[in-house]
């Protein structure tokens, strides 16, 4: 049909058709906008200008570190320069300053501390008024110094030693907890609430940056005063977990309500997100949780943002994008954004590329067990999140979509992300072949040649994993932050199979041959020659036995056990945290609840020749929980040498099992440690623990 001039009609940029009296109008489409989905070339779209951030937007929006880049990603994006609040209290009360105020630093054991330089695990004695005091004339200087500057940071250090002087303990008790932690949120913003009110005479227009974080992320039960802007911390990855969710949507709205009505309209409240990136191997990917609580955190009141990144940008795809598009307005539909990123990123192959990051995101909230803060951060178990299986779907969406690229930037584009993802295949695949390992040395009974054939396996593919790490660093090196070698090759259960080997009439120096590296052939040597050396015990009292010293507490909360007197042991405070010894001859120490357990001894190096470390183990491990047996070494500076350690692998065991450890001891170490770890025991986890051995060989 003709249409006549006169019937067309232009409605801004629409056309528009009319029929008799009614209308058919259809939007003009919109120029696409220019984009930065990545750093660099390979991630740029062109495009018209984007529309500016609005009043919808969060004022400060950061991410840390996005990547090195010159700032260039940050730009386009529209981020900008953080709020300060973070970590500061070492540069307050620098240490030195108990030389003539040790009385702002933490009583401990009837002591006042005195921290040595660059140390960070202490605070000071934040429920004394003289401290809050010294504070607030930091603050007071500083925004005379730098009077454009809206705030001054005054977060916790990151550490948990806060003291147990009379004022604190009038704050920290009687006890309570949040999250499975102590709750220190009185005493934490009991001390910003006096700083304030000082820095309130002088500054009233100024800020003063907290952290509600770790002991203190919980709402006060008191309001919190105007001029104190804290940044809720929480890792949001772990919102599979339902409970753990309405939790923290509720705590957001409980700290937007921490503020009298009077003083909401000017209030700063940030949120502190996780979003690695690097310390994970594994796509760690879940869009649609940070996208509902950067939503809701600024629907009740949350007008800052500041967030951990330093993407793997191969394996993290599209959120650290998102969270920059929907930091400028949360109120954007967070699934166009998505369409608009994989239509504009993949071109033709837009659809294997969205089923493979949405398959990746599913993987991730599929997760079971306890919800914790960065959960398997530098953890090697995140590897059972994408078991080979999955893998294997995975890559068969990056084949297809490789497949169907048309042009070569889009080829580029899926190669930078299947490129990453490879090294994940190969990480996964060690993994899976060290748990197998390690099991079977669990399981006594194993023959061995089945021993060697696992040991094989395990060597190549540790091989196959380091290669590709570097290839894919080297070449690709946005894909990938810094991979930290030592996260994931520490765990070697080589020495271990060997003896055993050797025990059963095997030959494991013959399986792994000249194929392995010089170290490990060298440590295999050793180990079958070991035993017909001289040996010497280098522990003492490895069984535990004899009188013990009284539990170490802070402000009541257990620190140490009681340990005989060789022995060092720390404790991370935990709700849940119990333990339990047995008084027969053979000493029995059960733990059970932990979040952080070491038990450790030092002693001098004697010979240059191997070092053996034995313990008797039973217990449940969760996947995600650690249960590790390590040898450390130490030189006459104090230098610390990379350790070794065996990981009790998943599962059950439930019957008596001897871990086994071995090393040399490296150019330089005259002290030699042996120490059992045990960290995020889940509700059904238990350990026992028994009779240490620490043999050197001449």
């Amino acid at each position: 049909m003709r249409v006549s001039a006169s019937r067309l009609g232009f409605h801004g940029a629409g056309l528009c058709l009319g029929f008799g009296i009614a209308w058919l109008c259809a939007p003009a489409p919109q120029p696409e906008v220019a984009r930065a989905f990545l750093p660099g070339e390979l991630g740029r779209e062109a495009g018209a200008a984007p529309t500016p951030a609005g009043a919808a937007a969060y004022r400060t929006r950061h991410l840390w570190i996005v990547e090195n880049d010159g700032g260039e990603w940050a730009r386009a994006n529209e981020l900008t320069p953080s709020f300060n609040f973070s970590h500061a209290m070492q540069r307050i009360f620098p240490p030195a300053l108990a030389e003539t105020h040790p009385e702002y630093f933490p009583l401990v054991n009837g002591q006042r501390l005195r921290p040595p330089d660059e140390s960070y695990y202490w605070n000071p004695d934040l429920g004394r008024e003289d401290v809050a005091r010294h504070a607030a004339e930091a603050a007071q200087r500083f925004f005379d110094e730098h009077p454009q500057t809206e705030s001054f940071a005054l977060g916790v250090n990151d550490g948990l030693t806060f003291g147990e002087s009379p004022e604190t303990l009038a704050l920290t008790t009687p006890r309570t907890w949040f999250r499975g932690r102590p709750d220190y949120s009185r005493l934490v913003f009991t001390f910003m609430n006096r700083v304030a009110a000082d820095v309130e005479r002088t500054h009233p227009q100024k800020y003063l940056g907290a952290l509600a974080y770790f002991w203190a992320e919980n709402a006060p039960d008191f309001p919190v005063h105007r001029q104190v802007a804290p940044f809720l911390t929480a890792d949001r990855s772990q919102g599979y977990d339902p409970r753990f969710w309405r939790e923290e949507m509720l705590l957001q709205r409980r700290w937007a309500d921490a503020y009298a009505d009077e003083a909401k309209a000017s209030r700063r409240i940030g949120l502190y997100d996780y979003l690695y990136g690097q310390t994970f191997l594994v796509p760690r990917i879940h869009t649609r949780l940070i996208a509902e609580s950067i939503r809701h955190a600024r629907r009740v009141g949350f007008t800052d943002y500041f967030a951990e990144t330093i993407p793997n940008w191969g394996l993290d795809g599209p959120m650290p994008w998102l969270v920059a598009q929907l930091l400028r307005d949360p109120e954007q539909s967070s699934e166009l954004l998505l369409e608009e990123y994989y239509r504009r990123m993949f071109r033709e192959s837009a659809a294997p590329m969205r089923a493979f990051f949405e398959r990746c995101e599913r993987q991730w909230r599929n997760q079971g067990g306890d919800a914790y803060w960065l959960k398997h951060y530098r953890n090697e178990a995140q590897a059972a999140l994408f078991p080979s299986a999955v893998c294997a779907e995975l890559r068969a969406l990056l084949d297809d979509a490789a497949a169907r690229a048309k042009s070569d930037l889009v080829r580029r584009r899926v190669a930078f992300h299947a490129d990453a993802f490879g090294v994940t295949e190969r990480f996964v695949a060690m993994q899976e072949a060290r748990v197998r390992l390690a099991s079977a040395l669990m399981r006594e009974q194993t023959p061995p040649e089945e021993l060697a054939r696992w040991l094989h396996e395990f060597w190549r593919a540790r091989e196959m994993f380091v290669a590709e790490g570097e290839r894919v660093r080297r070449e690709q090196p946005f894909a990938l932050g810094a991979i930290s070698w030592r996260d994931w090759l520490r765990n070697d259960p080589t020495a271990w199979a060997c003896d055993v080997i050797a025990a059963k009439g095997g030959d494991a120096a013959q399986l792994l041959g000249e194929a392995s590296p010089e170290s490990v052939r060298i440590l295999v040597a050793a180990c079958a020659v070991a035993a017909g050396r001289n040996r010497q015990s280098v522990l003492r009292n490895g069984a535990l036995a004899g009188p013990r010293r009284a539990e170490r507490r802070e402000a009541g909360l257990l620190r140490g056990l009681p340990t005989p007197e060789s022995w060092i042991c720390d404790v991370e405070p935990a709700e849940r945290f119990s333990y339990r010894w047995s008084d027969d001859e053979r000493a029995v120490l059960a733990i059970a609840g932990a979040k952080s357990l070491s038990l450790r001894q030092w002693n001098a190096v004697r010979t240059r020749g191997l070092h053996r470390a034995t313990i008797w183990f039973r217990g449940r491990v969760a996947p995600d929980a650690e249960v590790n047996l390590g040898l450390g070494w130490r030189g006459a500076d104090g230098q610390r040498f990379q350790s070794t350690i065996v990981r009790v692998p998943p599962g059950e065991w439930p019957t008596w099992t001897r871990l086994q450890i071995a090393a040399l001891p490296p150019e330089g170490a005259i002290d030699v440690g042996l120490g059992l770890t045990i960290e995020n025991q889940s509700a059904a986890d238990w350990a026992e623990v028994r009779e240490f051995t620490l043999e050197a060989f001449e």
